[in-house]
């Protein structure tokens, strides 16, 4: 038996389903959820963030006046 290095729980090794690869040594999680989290945190990972239409609509917004105004307080301060 090994510890899942995310919630420190037990995990047999043999027929683990979720496991990583790296550097010649083999990590064993408890879930899917806590190996993507020792993915991300390792830097193996990127993040996943989705963007709903609004969000991309408001930086799309944030990034034009940007252009257009600077990205400083108003002048009128």
């Amino acid at each position: 038996m090994t510890k899942d290095p995310i919630c420190g729980m037990d995990v047999v090794e043999e027929g683990a389903q979720h496991t990583l690869h790296f550097a010649h040594e083999t990590i064993y999680f408890c879930s899917l959820s806590c190996k993507e989290a020792y993915a991300r945190q390792s830097g193996m990972l990127e993040p996943v963030t989705k963007k709903g239409v609004i969000r991309r609509f408001l930086e799309k917004l944030a990034q034009g006046n940007e252009q257009n105004y600077g990205s400083g307080p108003p002048k009128c301060h």
